[in-house]
């Protein structure tokens, strides 16, 4: 299942998409530019377009000790005074995909979700998470990017709201 011990192997990812996404046909590991755009796999549909998919990796599941969160991107390049910034791939309304999945290398667990409603979800509340869950930064030579864990049970009741409310309510928001 995994390739040289690091990331699941294109077979673990076709196993995981063809459990979930109906009519796949097939799963290609994406070439380098693609990557770059956000897309790590291509899902292969019968007579449809192929869905993008970006892999985010995790070495270790600290759900086994009861935190259970998504890294997610707020800042990609965090502004300071000589440079404007870069929004995070969470935040990134841009990126080319259509799915994330989250795959923990210790256990082997996943978590797929569509990648529209997480952005717009997390657009909407990342400030306000951001004063309640661990942040991260990350230094580069030149820049610094900064990561958000979130817990899980928090981002799926975001998006089930997102998914499912009155029209009332998205006029007041």
């Amino acid at each position: 299942m995994f390739v040289n011990g690091h990331a699941p192997s294109v077979e673990a990812v076709a196993t995981i998409i063809k459990n979930r996404i109906p009519g796949c046909i097939e799963i290609e590991r994406a070439d380098l530019d693609n990557d770059r755009d956000g897309t790590d796999y291509f899902i292969y549909r019968h007579g449809n377009e192929a869905l993008r998919l970006d892999l985010k990796l995790r070495d270790t599941d600290f759900a086994l000790q009861g935190q259970d969160d998504l890294a997610l991107e707020t800042w990609s390049v965090i502004p300071d005074g000589t440079t404007q910034g870069k929004v995070g791939w969470s935040r990134d309304e841009t990126k080319n995909s259509d799915f994330i999945l989250w795959y923990w290398q210790d256990t082997g667990r996943f978590f797929l979700v569509s990648f529209p409603a997480l952005c717009s979800v997390f657009s909407r509340f990342w400030e306000l998470w951001a004063s309640r869950y661990k942040i991260a930064r990350q230094q580069s030579e030149s820049w610094q990017s900064e990561c958000m864990y979130v817990p899980r049970e928090i981002i799926i009741k975001a998006l089930n709201n997102w998914q499912s409310s009155k029209l009332e309510n998205l006029r007041s928001a």
